[in-house]
């Protein structure tokens, strides 16, 4: 992710709204790995399109495409007030995601603000037709509209061309992308004549960093613009069976990293078959993913995916020789850890597997986090979270699982499924639980496809508003059964206690109990899975009066227990009996890794690797929590490193005074040149 910038969109604005791509129908879970063959050079999707959508409008000539270069292409041909190539909404869209639409509309800036975005880009004269950034550029600059109107174009320059918004004055462009490093997926076109103030990606960064007013601005406009393109289905298409693990893998590659996509199920659809046929690919390749401006992936792993999104973050040209802190795992407690570290000075790489927020990163509302009375989404705890991370320089390396530890005298080496090994004075495991499965026959042939561990966005869109089952009784349950509501959905939540409140929050309790679509059914199990090729219900089983009944459900939504994420350690450091590793005073004398020294408070049995969060046996399992281990760990990494005589050059005092980054200083994370001053890269490193 801090390697490459880029992406696109906006459907917010004037008019235009006419224009609609299929609504994403994208799920979650799997987890088989697949190979992946890239289309050869040169090729791009655009050309796919082109003859696809020739052949299914009967001919025409297909269009050049857009321009990769921005401002200095015309697009060709006039374009009416509507775009070329608008299409009737989708049968899935509705009055609710029209006014969310409505809602989305980029803000008008005042004086005030667009004085202050000039500090920090330039202005440029437009003529009509010119293209300001195309799908397939690997970043685009934050563009105001100063003069003119702009539109964001779907399929620009090809048959079946659709506009998605227009902008005017003092509006400006942009969705969560920009920030997060994805590749663009739509286009931008000039209308008419005028002029725009352009902001590197790289100053960007610096003003989110710097300006507090803007940045809020900014940051909750992308976040619902990038709402709004998922409901419609913009950017990537997956096509592949749902009966396939390699599907359902992806499926939970896009769903966990929020990207925009739609998903056509080759099992009854015409467009999928005539999609293979046109970019002839035998099923044998299937799934595949088609990335807008970008290559054909057959059966991509999650790394080759997000790698030909620019999202993957560190290549392996880029890894030091030698880091102060590694952490593994960027849920809640990593996050924190890697902004923390970094900011004191330490040369910090966070690396992750799945996608940055963890767990809470599917949240649809944490409301029980301080210093945000309103709440917020997981999905916003994450992107503010990776922001910070940006600002002081944390180095993200992304779909990298860690796959074995270990160690010599004063460092630790971490080898991860890419075969990129990571060596580091001081290594943070913060790489969470997973949701326990329930022991259910053809549990396997549902999962992603009508079981999901997960709840957001595109599980929603799944489920197409009908009637829902949550198993489980906690924090996570609940946000998910309000979530699901409101999404219109009817919402059973099964739990095996008399009540809720015996492991979940007061405030979700007292929300649920107000809410009309959600029924609470306590003492019952799920016993079945109830579907030929899709799921249809539940059979349940109430405990208290041995009973069984069958429930209609579009989705099973499970989220029940937890298991450690830790069986890529092979049992190195000490765990409890359920797998969670023992820090502190909490670990038997005879299972320590050095008996000379005590280990801290979260300290594994091997000196300098800690851990924190969900992972860590006896601790707390909330987001507020994990963020504050993840804090109070780089404090204790310091200490350990001072008493081993490794420390960094200016570590805090204890009276709590220190060096403090300067935001200014840091680095953009697109630019891949942020190595610790002190470290030499790897090839520097004497043989």
């Amino acid at each position: 992710m801090s390697g490459k910038r880029g992406n696109v969109v906006d459907p917010d604005a004037e008019a235009d709204e006419d224009g609609s791509a299929n609504v994403a129908s994208v799920v979650h879970s799997g987890d088989q790995p697949g190979a992946c063959a890239v289309q050869a050079a040169g090729a791009r999707v655009s050309g796919w399109h082109q003859r696809l959508l020739r052949a299914k409008a009967g001919g025409g000539s297909p269009g050049e495409g857009g321009g990769r270069n921005a401002m200095r292409q015309r697009a060709n041909g006039p374009e009416g007030p509507d775009g070329p190539g608008s299409s009737p909404r989708s049968a899935g869209s509705s009055t609710g995601s029209a006014q969310q639409t409505q809602a989305g509309r980029g803000p008008v800036l005042d004086a005030a603000q667009l004085e202050v975005l000039r500090r920090y880009g330039g202005e440029h004269d437009v003529a009509a037709g010119d293209v300001l950034f195309a799908d397939g550029d690997v970043s685009y600059d934050l563009i105001v509209v100063l003069a003119g109107r702009v539109r964001i174009v779907e399929r620009h320059g090809q048959p079946g061309e659709s506009v998605i918004a227009t902008y005017g004055p003092s509006q400006f462009l942009g969705e969560i992308g920009l920030l997060t490093g994805q590749r663009v997926f739509l286009s931008a076109v000039a209308s008419t004549a005028g002029r725009v103030l352009r902001v590197p990606v790289g100053q960007v960064r610096v003003l989110m960093a710097q300006e507090l007013g803007l940045s809020e601005l900014i940051l909750r406009t992308f976040l619902l613009r990038h709402s709004i393109l998922t409901g419609r289905g913009s950017g990537l298409t997956l096509i592949g069976s749902r009966f396939d693990g390699g599907t359902r893998r992806l499926l939970e590659v896009l769903a966990r990293n929020r990207l925009a996509s739609r998903w056509l199920e080759l099992e009854g659809s015409p467009e999928a078959e005539a999609m293979l046929r046109e970019l002839d690919v035998p099923v044998g390749d299937l799934p595949i993913v088609i990335v807008p401006g970008g290559p054909l992936l057959r059966n991509p792993s999650s790394h080759e995916l997000l790698d030909a999104l620019g999202m993957s973050g560190l290549a392996d040209t880029d890894l030091p020789g030698l880091c102060d802190l590694l952490v593994v795992g960027a849920g809640p407690g990593g996050l924190a850890a890697a902004v923390y570290g970094a900011s004191e000075g330490m040369a910090t790489i966070l690396a992750e597997d799945t996608a940055l927020g963890g767990q809470a990163g599917t949240s649809s509302r944490i409301e029980n986090l301080l210093g945000f009375p309103a709440g917020l989404s997981g999905e916003e705890l994450a992107a503010r979270a990776a922001l910070q991370a940006q600002k002081f320089g944390v180095r993200i390396k992304l779909a990298s699982k860690a796959v074995s530890l270990s160690s010599d005298p004063g460092v630790h080496h971490v080898r991860f499924d890419d075969d990129d090994v990571i060596t580091a004075k001081s290594v943070i495991i913060a790489t969470g639980a997973r949701y326990n499965r329930l022991p259910l026959d053809r549990l396997a042939e549902f999962e992603g496809v009508g079981v999901y561990y997960a709840a957001t966005q595109m599980e929603a869109q799944a489920c197409q508003a009908g009637p829902v089952a949550i198993v489980g009784g906690g924090n996570s349950a609940g946000q998910a059964a309000l979530f699901l509501s409101r999404s219109g959905a009817e919402v059973h939540v099964i739990i095996r206690d008399q009540r809720l409140d015996a492991s979940m929050s007061r405030y979700l309790i007292d929300q649920i109990e107000r809410d009309p679509r959600i029924t609470v059914t306590p003492r019952t199990q799920v016993t079945a899975l109830l579907g030929k090729d899709q799921l249809e219900g539940v059979q349940l089983l109430d405990t208290s009066r041995q009973q069984t009944s069958a429930l209609a459900v579009r989705g099973l939504f499970v989220f029940i227990g937890a298991r450690p994420a830790t069986g890529w350690l092979a049992g190195q450091l000490a765990q409890d009996n359920r797998g969670f590793l023992l820090t502190g005073t909490g670990i038997p004398q005879a299972q320590l890794d050095d008996t000379s020294r005590m280990p801290l408070f979260l300290e594994t049995s091997r000196p300098g690797v800690f851990a924190v969060g969900d992972v860590r046996s006896g601790s707390v399992k909330r987001a507020a929590t994990a963020i504050g281990e993840g804090s109070m760990a780089v404090r204790l990494v310091f200490e350990r490193l001072q008493a081993t005589g490794s420390a960094v050059a200016d570590p805090p005092r204890a009276d709590g005074t220190r060096r403090r980054a300067d935001p200014s200083e840091a680095t953009p994370a697109g630019s891949r040149q942020q190595v610790h001053p002190r470290l030499p890269r790897a090839k520097e490193q004497p043989s």
